[in-house]
């Protein structure tokens, strides 16, 4: 699915299961016939990267926005 919110119609009567994040699986039962559980088998972690085009590597604003994703994606709290 494109979009998390999708699965609010996709799911409901049927024996399917999505992996979503926490913050997305507690929206979706907001509300809807599911339900959120702990996965049945362990959920490795992805790892993600950024690529951009090597001619805005020194760019200010470039390295601003990337410092400021970097930061976003790693903050645990979420």
């Amino acid at each position: 699915m494109p979009q998390f919110s999708g699965l609010r119609s996709l799911l409901p009567g049927t024996e399917m299961l999505a992996t979503v994040p926490d913050y997305a699986a507690c929206a979706l039962v907001d509300g809807c016939n599911l339900r959120a559980d702990d996965p049945p088998f362990p959920i490795v972690p992805s790892e993600l990267s950024m690529v951009w085009n090597g001619v805005n590597d020194n760019d200010p604003a470039e390295r601003w926005l990337r410092s400021r994703i970097a930061e976003h994606m790693s903050d645990t709290r979420r």
